[in-house]
């Protein structure tokens, strides 16, 4: 069972939605699924078993009950428990930054434990989440704690509105581009976007053109690997394959082979 759950009013400027996961399996933990870039920061309750996380290049570990994911700019593979239950907060690009006064760039390709980074709170909060009865009073409980937390930026709108740009551009963008129509020069806004968002934009924009291209191939499931390349801005395919195997640890063509 798969839901998507909307954020109340006061936190849809900064959450995406919430997602609730639930599997009962008899397998101890079900075969890895890789997962990928996608230009969110998430935060997730197991209050069933945890899954195995795994890191490129990196040894496999259980994952805590209550982790903060930051921006990935690499693949990892996840491997669900078969008892499955989870709850995943799935903030806007820009958003975790809002209710952490921690570098939000220290998350970057990290699966952290909230109570390592805000101890005392993290334990009242996942005793909350343990007793509660049902989803839909676990999601009232993590909504309480963030918008205790919640903190107002002076910044947050013109990054929003970067973000905004990327996306419209379906991240066929340059960065100094970016910086002219926020009114900021280009170091100054790097710095700001990093700030927010964990990542630089130039790679904010890389992950945002990869989605698209996964996207374009699934409404177009005939166009081609030089077509697709074409059409997203890749200087050539050799461009187009790089950035895919960093991102994936496939090329595009066993890729989009693999998902037939």
């Amino acid at each position: 069972m798969i839901d998507y759950v909307e954020p109340t009013k006061i936190l849809s400027k900064y959450i995406k939605h919430y997602l609730v996961v639930e599997l009962d399996n008899p397998m101890d933990f079900l075969p890895n699924e890789r997962v990928y870039p996608c230009g969110y920061a998430t935060m997730v309750f197991h209050y069933g078993s945890p899954s195995i996380f795994q890191k490129k290049d990196s040894s496999k570990y259980i994952e805590p009950n209550l982790v903060i994911c930051g921006q990935q700019t690499s693949y990892y593979d996840l491997s669900l428990s078969g008892k499955t239950g989870m709850v995943l907060i799935v903030f806007k690009p820009h958003g975790i930054k809002s209710f952490f006064n921690f570098p939000i760039t220290e998350l970057l390709n990290e699966n952290l434990s909230l109570q390592d980074l805000i101890n005392n709170e993290t334990i009242e909060l996942e005793d909350k989440l343990f007793n509660s009865p049902n989803n839909r009073q676990r999601i009232i409980h993590l909504e309480n704690f963030l918008i205790k937390r919640l903190i107002h930026n002076n910044e947050f709108e013109r990054v929003e509105h970067a973000i905004k740009i990327i996306e419209n551009s379906k991240g066929q963008i340059k960065a100094q581009d970016i910086a002219h129509e926020v009114c900021l020069g280009i170091k100054q806004f790097e710095r700001t976007f990093s700030k927010y968002v964990g990542i630089n934009p130039k790679k904010y924009a890389s992950i945002v053109r990869f989605q698209n291209v996964i996207q374009m191939k699934r409404e177009h499931k005939d166009l081609n690997m030089s077509q697709l390349a074409f059409d997203n801005g890749y200087y050539d395919q050799s461009h187009f394959i790089h950035d895919f195997k960093s991102l994936t640890g496939f090329t595009p063509k066993s890729f989009f082979n693999a998902r037939k």
